[in-house]
């Protein structure tokens, strides 16, 4: 059972906020606070909404001392609340938006370097070593990350435009895209990767007397093996979206209209620094061109949610979601022409 929880009633309140794993805050009448994450109602595409790759991931990087709110149980029998879901401690702390602008402008850099750091601290540890490659069911796979996450994003979105009874059409660039993202692979590396790595999905201490710290990290249900890249070009997002940043519900970053916001370049020579590997990147555009693809096709899920009624918070139409979706889609492409040139053959995806 849970600390704090002797059979008595609990207050429940579901958070406002994220469109995937419906979130609910508990409070015992003994004052014990806890957060649930379950899986949302409805038929589910396979291999998404794995609350239990959250809960073991969670469970391994806490155990190495890395800043997550601890994790005390894992229930998969669907007759208790009627799907899977986890408990975890509840962290208080202050979540700031992916713009970094609900910070005083003085605290702006230190924060972002502190989440860049704590990025860096998560790719140093060895997935073999947490546990997370043994088992029958490993957690991910050593190499290949960006090969099985093409595939992966196609079949998604393949199926979320079937699952969608007609209303979420293909991305129109999509196979276009794919041709270019398959010409330009960039050099294999792996290590546990948070999947879905930004400043809304780290909670920080309220900062009242000093720059606030990482106090716990958020949110895994993307997590897997993969590319350190992937996660820092997520991160680099607002860097690049502009006017697009509204429409995506992100706010974009612009350190030249405001020199208080950390240019790209300090982010990317803080998290270089604190990785030990060198500065600059290589291959940059294709990393960060993916960030905009996936996010592209977490939109379109979003789409179908919306559709079939079974999206677990307030969003805005199908058609604008549909918008949104294509717009990722296009900038991706538009990244991966400037950087690599068109592409010549059809896509094996």
């Amino acid at each position: 059972g849970l600390p704090g929880v002797a059979g008595g009633p609990l207050s429940v309140k579901k958070f406002g906020y994220g469109q995937s794993n419906p979130t609910y805050f508990l409070q015992t009448t003994g004052g014990a606070q806890y957060v649930l994450r379950k899986q949302p109602p409805g038929q589910l595409i396979r291999g998404a909404h794995a609350v239990d790759r959250e809960y073991r991931v969670i469970r391994a990087v806490g155990e190495a001392g890395y800043e997550v709110p601890a994790v005390h149980l894992l229930c998969e029998d669907k007759s208790v609340i009627g799907t899977s879901f986890y408990v975890m401690s509840f962290k208080k702390g202050q979540i700031v938006d992916n713009g970094l602008l609900k910070l005083p402008k003085e605290q702006r850099k230190p924060v972002m370097a502190a989440i860049v750091q704590s990025l860096a601290k998560l790719h140093s540890y060895d997935p073999a070593k947490l546990g997370l490659l043994a088992g029958e069911k490993p957690f991910g796979r050593m190499g290949g990350f960006y090969e099985r996450q093409l595939r992966t994003m196609t079949r998604t979105s393949e199926a979320q435009v079937s699952g969608s009874d007609g209303q979420v059409p293909a991305m129109k660039r999509m196979p276009e895209l794919l041709r270019l993202f398959e010409a330009n692979m960039p050099e294999d590396r792996s290590c546990v990767i948070h999947g879905d790595w930004k400043p809304d999905n780290v909670i920080l201490s309220d900062g009242s007397d000093v720059l606030p710290k990482v106090l716990a990290v958020v949110d895994w249900e993307l997590s897997t093996i993969g590319h350190p890249m992937s996660d820092l070009a997520n991160l680099c997002l607002p860097y690049y979206l502009g006017r697009l940043g509204d429409l995506v519900g992100y706010v974009a970053i612009d350190p030249v209209a405001d020199s208080s916001l950390p240019t790209l370049e300090e982010v990317h020579r803080t998290y270089c620094e604190a990785a030990r590997v060198p500065y600059p990147i290589p291959g940059w555009s294709f990393y960060v061109a993916f960030s905009c693809f996936r996010l592209s096709v977490i939109i379109q899920g979003i789409a179908m949610r919306v559709s079939k009624g079974t999206a677990s918070a307030a969003t805005g139409s199908v058609a604008l979601q549909i918008r949104a979706a294509d717009a990722m889609c296009d900038l991706a492409c538009d990244m991966m022409e400037e950087a690599f040139g068109r592409p010549s053959a059809p896509s094996r995806l």
